[in-house]
C-alpha cells in the first residue's frame, strides 16, 4: 500500500497515495517522495507541503484525461497555468499567487526526478524554460527592507506588547533564522557563553538537518528569548512539550505556533504603521529579514563567506544568487537624480532666478554650499534629517552651491581617491559606492568651473 509517514514538527503525517489518479503517475510521485525522504534532500515538512500542493496537478490531469506526462506539451503547461488561476482552495478562495507558484515548482521538481530516473515517462523539460512565475520569483528572492523601514521596525519592537511577536521579530532581525527554525526553539536553546554575561543560542536548522550554535548572541535577543521561556513555562508543564512558542488555543489545548507567521507580521505592521517611502503600509514576510541581513552584510563589506556562514548555507552560490541584493542599484538611482535636485549655479540666468528666493547673507554657509533651510540658520539645536543621515548636503533640494566652493569639492575628490586605495580590501561593493561619489563630485566641479569661465 502506497502510504508514507512524514514528520512535520512534533507530528507524524501519513500520506495515502491510493486515492490519487492516474494511478501510475501517483505511484511514481510516491516513489519520488520516498526517495527524497531517504536521501534527505529536503526536510520532511517540505516534502509534506509538496505532497499537499501536487494535488492540484492530479486534479488537472483528471480533468484533461492525461495519463502520460511524456505527452505534456508547452501548450498543456499553459492550460495548467490557467487551471491554477481559476481553481479554488479547500476554503473556496482563489489560489494565491504563492500557491500557484508552489504547485508549478513542485511539478517541475517531480519532472526533473522523472527525467533522471524514468526519462521515457518525463515531460519534455524544455516546456519549463519560460515560466509565467519567473518574474514573480525574481522579485521575491531579492526583496529586502530599506534603511527607513528597518528604523521603523526597530522602533516598533520597543513598544510591541505581544511577547510572541516581539521575540519572533527580534530573532529574525538580528540573525535571520528561518521561520520554522524560530518556532521550533526549545527551552534549552540558551546556555551561558564563554564571554561574560553573554548567552549562546542553540537551534536546529531543519533544512540542513543539523544543530547550530550562535555564540555570544546580542543582549536584546537573549532577553527576549528568556522572557518568552518564563512566559510559557506553565504551558510546557501542562503539555509536556519543550517548545517556547507555545500558546493556548480557543479549544483550551496547548499548541505550538504555526511556523507561517504572515498574519502576525501583518498585524505588527498595521499596529505600528510601518510604511514605505510612499507612505503605504509595507508588505512583510519572514524571509525578508533573512535577505535584509544578507544584503546589509554585503553592503557593509563583509566577505560573502561570512554571510554564507551566518545564514548556514551549504553553497556560496545560494547566498549570492538568492539572498544578496546589493544596494548599488538604489544608490545609482539616488546619485543620478542628485544633479536634478541640487541647485547648482551654472549660469548667470540661474543665479538671477535663485537670488530672488535666497538671502545668501542670512543663509547658513556650509563647506559645500548654502543651506536655504531657514531652521538650520536660526535654530542652533536643529539638525535636518538629510545632513544627519548622510553627513553632507550635495543632492539636497535646500542646497545651493557656487564656484566659491570649488576648493572644497576638489579636495573632496582627493579624499575619495585615497579611500579607493585604503578601502580596496573591503570588496567591490564598497569600492563601487566610493567611485560613484567621486564621479558625482567631479560632475559638480565641471559644472561649477563652466560657470566660473562665464563670469
Amino acid at each position: 500500500m502506497n502510504k508514507i509517514s512524514l514528520k512535520v514538527g512534533k507530528w507524524d503525517k501519513v500520506v495515502d497515495y491510493s486515492q490519487l489518479k492516474p494511478t501510475h503517475i501517483a505511484n511514481r510521485h510516491f516513489e519520488y517522495i520516498k526517495h527524497s525522504k531517504e536521501l534527505k534532500t529536503k526536510t520532511e515538512s517540505s516534502l509534506y507541503t509538496e505532497v499537499k500542493m501536487i494535488h492540484y496537478l492530479f486534479n488537472f490531469l483528471m480533468i484533461k484525461n492525461i495519463s502520460n506526462l511524456s505527452l505534456f506539451s508547452y501548450a498543456t503547461l499553459q492550460e495548467f497555468y490557467a487551471f491554477l488561476k481559476t481553481t479554488t482552495s479547500k476554503s473556496g478562495d482563489p489560489l494565491t499567487q504563492s500557491s500557484q507558484r508552489m504547485a508549478y515548482t513542485f511539478f517541475k521538481n517531480f519532472s526533473k526526478w522523472l527525467y533522471e530516473y524514468y526519462p521515457d515517462e518525463a515531460p519534455p523539460f524544455s516546456i519549463f524554460m519560460k515560466s509565467n512565475f519567473k518574474r514573480n520569483n525574481e522579485n521575491i528572492k531579492t526583496t529586502y527592507f530599506s534603511d527607513s523601514v528597518l528604523k521603523q521596525i526597530r522602533k516598533a519592537i520597543n513598544s510591541e506588547d505581544d511577547i510572541y511577536t516581539k521575540t519572533y521579530v527580534i530573532i529574525s532581525l538580528y540573525y535571520g533564522l528561518r521561520s520554522s527554525d524560530i518556532i521550533a526553539l526549545e527551552d534549552n536553546c540558551l546556555s551561558m557563553s564563554d564571554k561574560d554575561g553573554k548567552y549562546d543560542l542553540h537551534y536546529v536548522d531543519h533544512k540542513q538537518n543539523e544543530r547550530i550554535t550562535i555564540p555570544a548572541i546580542a543582549s536584546p535577543v537573549a532577553r527576549a528569548i528568556s522572557a518568552l521561556i518564563r512566559h510559557t513555562d506553565t504551558y510546557r508543564k501542562q503539555s509536556k512539550l519543550n517548545n517556547i512558542f507555545l500558546y493556548v488555543q480557543s479549544t483550551g489545548l496547548i499548541n505550538i505556533l504555526d511556523s507561517y507567521q504572515k498574519t502576525r507580521l501583518d498585524e505588527f505592521v498595521k499596529k505600528h504603521n510601518i510604511t514605505d517611502d510612499s507612505g503605504r503600509l509595507i508588505k512583510i514576510s519572514s524571509h525578508m529579514f533573512r535577505r535584509t541581513l544578507a544584503t546589509n552584510l554585503q553592503s557593509s563589506g563583509a566577505p560573502i563567506e561570512t554571510t554564507q556562514s551566518i545564514l548556514n548555507h551549504k553553497h556560496k552560490r545560494t547566498t549570492a544568487k538568492y539572498y544578496i541584493k546589493t544596494k548599488d542599484e538604489d544608490y545609482i538611482n539616488q546619485i543620478t537624480s542628485t544633479l536634478e535636485h541640487m541647485q547648482i549655479i551654472a549660469s548667470t540666468q540661474d543665479i538671477a532666478i535663485i537670488q530672488e528666493d535666497v538671502d545668501f547673507q542670512n543663509a547658513l554657509r556650509l563647506p559645500d554650499g548654502y543651506c536655504t533651510n531657514k531652521a538650520m540658520a536660526i535654530d542652533s539645536d536643529y539638525m535636518c534629517d538629510t545632513f544627519q543621515k548622510r553627513g553632507n548636503c550635495y543632492g539636497c533640494t535646500k542646497m545651493v552651491t557656487t564656484p566659491d566652493f570649488l576648493p572644497y569639492f576638489k579636495n573632496l575628490v582627493k579624499e575619495k581617491e585615497q579611500e579607493l586605495e585604503t578601502k580596496s580590501i573591503y570588496g567591490s561593493n564598497i569600492i563601487q559606492h566610493i567611485e560613484f561619489e567621486k564621479d558625482l563630485i567631479e560632475m559638480l566641479i565641471e559644472k561649477l568651473e563652466k560657470y566660473g569661465e562665464i563670469q
